[in-house]
């Protein structure tokens, strides 16, 4: 499997990597890609990016409308303004009945910390709950538990943004499933020291990413490149499957999502040399070019354009074989063998083997959560998305209830 990877890094750079199907109800308009990234400035070279790109709704109007960019809603304060940026006085009984001293342990605190030799596996969780409580969705959950599985020499990290914790133990049946793994730990980020001895030192402290039009997504956004810089090793998203361990794959590694973009929903980058050196690049990028008004930007946009520079090249197929043994850029049939336009095959009975033999080299397969998060799953029914999370996530799924 990962010899076929490999060659087909080789063919990406020829124009193949790409599969097509009959089974598909959204088609794009041909010769139409996902919109580049367009930096606010760079500290590079600015003239080499192109300033011109449409939203998604423009460029896909037939595709649903849960695809479009959410609307910022300027009137209504973010949850995280009066509740999610603070820190829990550990002295003192919230609202809610409950001390902070019952909120996860600080990552930068305890143990095991993230190693040196770049076995680390994180995911960022940036939603806010006002009751302080643990919560994972099964499909979260079952991200983890693949990565945790497929994975059992690394230490998998979920860092919450929020200040949560449990109250006694977790009622939470999936969790419980989770918890199972000893890979597995759950911890809390303090965002007033997270970013202290790191290039974002100053922006952190000043709340500049408060000011953001979509908080969640953005702060996930720079928490990922932050973790990397601080840690170092594999940063996933939480709408992922993980089908073969990452102990074969050499270090710095992303992948593309398209022929123009690259995504960051999986990244890999060493905590030391070349994959240390390009993280804190992807650190400074985010320093000088977040643009909290724009979705795509600070998230697939840092890696693409540091790259792009990096590579010394604006083609996303030629970047592996211009950046030598430095990084590599995966084919999308690595991670992204599915496009967003043809999330729906991940539901449809009919669409079963004809999705399964797109994932067949799939190292890790995205699903899309943005599209397909009120697209139901009901346990033992024979739709791709379900048959992966028996396969790869079984404590998770088989403690979920009827609906996956």
């Amino acid at each position: 499997m990962y010899s076929e990877i490999v060659n087909e890094v080789s063919e990406f750079r020829q124009g193949s990597g790409y599969f097509s199907y009959s089974c598909i109800k959204l088609k794009p308009i041909i010769g139409i890609t996902r919109p580049s990234p367009t930096p606010t400035s760079s500290p590079i070279r600015s003239s080499t990016y192109d300033a011109q790109h449409s939203t998604a709704k423009d460029l896909y109007p037939q595709a649903s409308e849960s695809f479009k960019t959410p609307s910022p809603t300027s009137t209504t304060p973010s949850p995280w303004i009066d509740t999610c940026f603070k820190i829990f006085d550990l002295n003192a009984t919230t609202e809610n009945g409950w001390h902070g001293e019952n909120i996860l342990e600080d990552v930068q605190q305890s143990m095991p910390q993230p190693t040196d030799d770049g076995r680390n596996i994180f995911f960022h969780e940036t939603s806010c709950w006002k009751d302080g409580i643990v919560r994972l969705n099964a499909r979260q959950a079952c991200a983890i538990e693949s990565a945790a599985r497929a994975n059992p020499g690394w230490n998998v990290y979920v860092l919450f943004a929020a200040p949560v914790g449990f109250r006694n133990r977790t009622t939470q049946p999936v969790l419980d499933a989770l918890l199972e793994y000893r890979n597995v730990h759950l911890r809390y980020v303090n965002l007033t020291t997270y970013a202290n001895d790191t290039p974002l030192k100053e922006w952190m402290a000043r709340g500049d990413i408060l000011q953001s039009q979509y908080m969640n997504s953005h702060l996930s956004d720079v928490m990922r490149y932050l973790t990397l810089y601080k840690y170092g090793g594999t940063y996933l998203d939480l709408d992922v499957i993980v089908q073969q361990s990452f102990e074969k794959l050499e270090p710095n590694y992303a992948g593309a999502e398209s022929f123009d973009l690259i995504n960051s929903a999986v990244m890999n980058l060493e905590p030391k040399g070349h994959g240390h050196d390009l993280a804190e690049i992807c650190v400074r990028d985010l320093l000088t070019n977040f643009n909290g008004n724009d979705w795509v930007n600070n998230g697939p946009g840092v890696i693409t354009r540091v790259l792009q520079e990096h590579c010394r090249t604006q083609s996303i197929a030629e970047m592996t074989r211009h950046c030598s043994r430095h990084f590599t850029v995966y084919p999308s049939s690595a991670f992204y063998a599915i496009e967003y336009w043809n999330y729906e095959l991940l539901f449809e009975e009919q669409c079963l083997e004809e999705a399964l033999v797109a994932f067949n080299r799939s190292i890790v397969v995205h699903l899309w959560n943005k599209l397909s998060k009120d697209s139901p799953v009901r346990v033992g029914s024979r739709v791709a998305y379900g048959v992966l999370a028996e396969r790869h996530c079984p404590k998770v799924y088989g403690s979920c209830g009827p609906v996956f």
